[in-house]
């Protein structure tokens, strides 16, 4: 087999991928430099892991399968609904950021109810507060967490959560008008964690978060077209919920003149809430695992579906 390669990794890393694929030819992109043209190596290659342009895959007269190095395959959707979804196999790693995605979404809420944020701001000026904020500074217990979408990522959220006794329910495609107002009315945390689909798009309007209570705190670790932006900056600036979290956002990355950046009670955390310092690493054991199904003819993790859109 000829292996296609598109990941930054290092000297080391290109060793063990090289010893764990002895006997195929692997070919590397690590600088993750995609000219118009597709590279000659690429044209070769039956298998590809990591996200190469769509218009190279087009260009492809060899390619059987593609393991993306994400969970998100927006740039993809025309080509799986399209002809080339029937010859060539997609997968993605559905499931394998849930653990750190769920981490820095905890982040994000006890940086609120512990008032980390506010410390830090206070650190900067120099400025000792102190015995004023005790009485602000808020717990997880008992809260009312609403999530919309409850794919493994909330569910993983749940798991960490459920310690607090905290209350649960959620949102999602089938949730009628009427009980999705009433939960966000009731909601001290929303929880977005769900894939772009015609359903989810600007999903939070600006109707839907000024449902939200002002104590309310929302986070967005799904995808950045979920939200009206211009509507969450002008409720975060009228101080109308308690603060947001966003892991996403609509254009990534952010431009300089997003009124994002200057928008009070608001953290970025510019789409990192799936890092890891074994990332790569885990990547690289994911795709061993799905080759070995793909060349034994067993179904592979993380298949596609184009008509649902994850």
């Amino acid at each position: 087999m000829h292996i296609y390669i598109a990941l930054e990794i290092d000297t080391k890393q290109k060793k063990i991928i090289n010893e764990k694929f002895l006997g195929h030819k692997v070919f590397f992109n690590s600088n993750l430099k995609f000219k118009k043209k597709p590279e000659i190596n690429f044209l070769k290659s039956e298998i590809v892991f990591g996200n190469v342009p769509a218009d190279w895959i087009k260009q492809s007269k060899k390619i059987k399968w593609i393991q993306l190095e994400s969970t998100g395959f927006g740039e993809y959707l025309d080509l799986l609904k399209a002809q080339f979804s029937k010859k060539i196999l997609f997968t993605n790693l559905k499931g394998f950021f849930k653990d750190p995605v769920a981490h820095s979404m905890i982040a994000g809420i006890l940086c609120f109810y512990r008032g980390i944020e506010t410390f830090v701001k206070l650190k900067e000026q120099k400025k000792w507060v102190g015995d004023p904020i005790r009485n602000k500074l808020e717990t997880l217990n008992g809260k009312k967490i609403i999530f919309y979408g409850y794919g493994l990522i909330n569910q993983e959220l749940k798991n960490y959560l459920k310690p607090y006794k905290c209350r649960f329910d959620y949102i999602n495609s089938k949730t009628n008008t009427k009980k999705i107002d009433l939960l966000l009315k009731q909601a001290d945390i929303v929880a977005c964690c769900a894939p772009e689909t015609r359903h989810t798009i600007n999903f939070f309007n600006s109707k839907k978060l000024n449902l939200l209570k002002k104590n309310t705190l929302l986070i967005n670790a799904g995808r950045g077209s979920l939200i009206d932006e211009n509507a969450l900056v002008k409720l975060l600036k009228n101080k109308k919920i308690k603060g947001a979290v966003l892991d996403v956002s609509k254009i990534e990355p952010l431009k300089k003149e997003s009124a994002l950046w200057s928008c009070p009670n608001l953290i970025l955390t510019q789409h990192t809430g799936g890092g890891s310092s074994d990332e790569i690493s885990k990547k690289i054991t994911f795709f061993e695992k799905n080759f070995k199904r793909f060349i034994n003819n067993k179904s592979l993790y993380g298949k596609l579906n184009s008509l649902k859109g994850y």
